[in-house]
């Protein structure tokens, strides 16, 4: 199976998340995407620290009746620092198979300040999202020396490991997470933001209050 993997904070999840990975699914022809909601991330704060278990479930009502996605509590219940690839690794073995890790243009052009970065490209393939107001940096901009691990291909680029980095554009939207909080802070609505089902449970655990 072709697995897509989709880690967040997902603080709250929103349409921006659900209708992304619906364009990922599709262009990069994956058969499953997972989302992955991190217990503590390692390169920002949680803000409100709503509890993981909360986030996880927003997940699941917002992806409800999608059987391409699924929601995982994998970082979740492994607590700590939620680090990429010990994710990764674990849906590898899982499925045996090599995941495609899906993420965002701005933090992939972070990407080597992560833990153990260079390890992730010999463990996963890489698509990058789009991302409005980021530019696609070249590849030794955002690797140094370790871009020569990699040559061009139409898509993006290859390893000798085999892994892949692919590009795609997804549909911009001004949806985040950090408005929708905002927003309820704030008391008013977020309707069409967040599916209804979730907009609901977030009312009802009175989430970013």
């Amino acid at each position: 199976m072709r697995i897509g993997i989709f880690g967040g904070t997902f603080n709250p999840v929103h349409f921006g998340h659900t209708r992304a990975a619906g364009s990922v699914l599709k262009d990069a022809c994956l058969d499953k995407i997972i989302f992955v909601p991190s217990y503590m991330p390692p390169h920002k704060g949680l803000d409100y620290n709503i509890p993981g278990g909360k986030r996880l479930e927003a997940v699941r009502l917002a992806i409800a009746g999608n059987s391409s996605f699924e929601a995982s509590s994998f970082e979740i219940q492994a607590k700590g620092t939620s680090y990429s690839i010990r994710t990764i690794e674990y849906f590898a073995e899982l499925y045996r198979t090599t995941p495609y890790f899906i993420i965002g243009q701005d933090a992939f052009n972070e990407i080597m300040s992560w833990y153990q970065a260079e390890k992730l490209f010999t463990v996963a393939h890489f698509i990058v999202m789009s991302r409005p107001g980021c530019s696609r940096a070249d590849l030794k901009e955002i690797m140094g020396n370790f871009a020569q691990e990699f040559i061009k291909t139409p898509s993006g680029y290859i390893n000798r490991f085999g892994k892949e980095i692919s590009f795609i554009d997804v549909e911009p939207n001004a949806i985040s997470s950090s408005n929708i909080r905002g927003l309820i802070r704030a008391g008013r609505p977020i309707t069409g933001l967040v599916p209804e089902a979730v907009e609901k449970y977030i009312n009802k655990e009175r989430m970013y209050l």
